[in-house]
C-alpha cells in the first residue's frame, strides 16, 4: 500500500491569499460605490460652496443696506427737525420773520409749554404740545396782514392766531407853524401808510418726538446688542 503524499502551502502564499481577498472586498464595498458617486460628492460640494457664497453676499449686502437706512434715517430727523418750529425756535421763527418784513419786536414773551388738553398724538405716538406767544411790534397795515398770513401758510410751524390788538400810533405833538407846512402832507395820507401798535397773541403747536426718538435708540442698541451676543 503506497503512501500518499500531503502537500504543504507555504504560510506567506496564505498571507498572500488574505490580501488578495481584502483587497477585494475593500474595492466591492467601498472603492467601486465610492468612484460610482464621486461626482454626486462634487456637484454637491460644488452647490454648497455656491450657497455659502451667495449668503455671504446677502449678509454683505444687508450690511450696506442697513447702513445706508440708518443714514438716512439720521438725515431724515436731522431736516425734519430743521424743518420742524417748537417752543424752542419760535423766537427765532418770529425774529426771521419780522426781519424780512422789514420792522422790529416791541416786546416777545413765550409761555412754558403745555401738553394738549384731549391728550392727542401724532400717528407715530409722539405727544401733542401747545404754548403760547405774545408780541408786539408797530407797523402799516399792509405789513400787518402780511404777518398774518406768514403765520397761515409761510411758516414751518402750526400757528393759531387767537387775538390781535391794533390802535394807531400816537402822533408827535407840532408847532403851529409844523402843522402847518404838513398840512398838505396829512390829508394825501392814506390808511395803508398809517402806522400801527400791533399785538399778536398766537398758540404754537407741536409734537415732541423726543422721547420716541430716545425710545428707537434704546431699541436699536438693544437689537445690535443681541446681534453681536449671537
Amino acid at each position: 500500500m503506497d503512501k500518499k503524499q500531503s502537500i504543504t502551502i507555504p504560510k506567506f502564499v496564505w498571507a498572500i491569499l488574505l490580501i488578495v481577498v481584502v483587497c477585494i472586498i475593500f474595492l466591492v464595498a467601498v472603492q467601486i460605490p465610492f468612484s460610482q458617486k464621486i461626482d454626486k460628492y462634487n456637484s454637491d460640494h460644488a452647490s454648497a460652496d455656491a450657497q455659502i457664497n451667495m449668503y455671504k453676499d446677502y449678509l454683505s449686502r444687508a450690511k450696506e443696506v442697513q447702513t445706508s437706512i440708518d443714514n438716512m434715517k439720521k438725515e431724515c430727523e436731522e431736516k425734519n427737525a430743521a424743518l420742524t418750529i417748537n417752543a424752542e425756535k419760535t423766537a427765532d421763527d418770529i425774529r426771521d420773520m419780522l426781519k424780512d418784513l422789514g420792522y422790529d419786536l416791541s416786546s416777545l414773551s413765550i409761555a412754558e409749554r403745555q401738553a394738549d388738553s384731549e391728550g392727542r398724538v401724532s400717528a407715530t405716538g409722539d405727544p401733542l404740545y401747545v404754548t403760547t406767544i405774545r408780541f408786539s411790534f408797530t407797523t402799516t397795515e399792509k405789513k400787518l396782514i402780511e404777518t398774518l398770513k406768514y403765520f397761515e401758510s409761510e411758516s414751518n410751524g402750526s400757528y393759531f392766531v387767537s387775538k390781535i390788538s391794533v390802535t394807531e400810533e400816537d402822533k408827535k405833538a407840532t408847532t403851529p407853524t409844523e402843522q402847518e407846512a404838513t398840512e398838505g402832507s396829512k390829508q394825501a395820507t392814506t390808511s395803508a401808510d398809517r402806522m400801527y401798535v400791533s399785538t399778536l397773541e398766537i398758540r404754537l403747536y407741536f409734537f415732541d418726538v423726543t422721547k420716541n426718538q430716545a425710545n428707537d435708540t434704546s431699541a436699536a442698541e438693544s437689537v445690535s446688542g443681541e446681534s453681536s451676543a449671537a
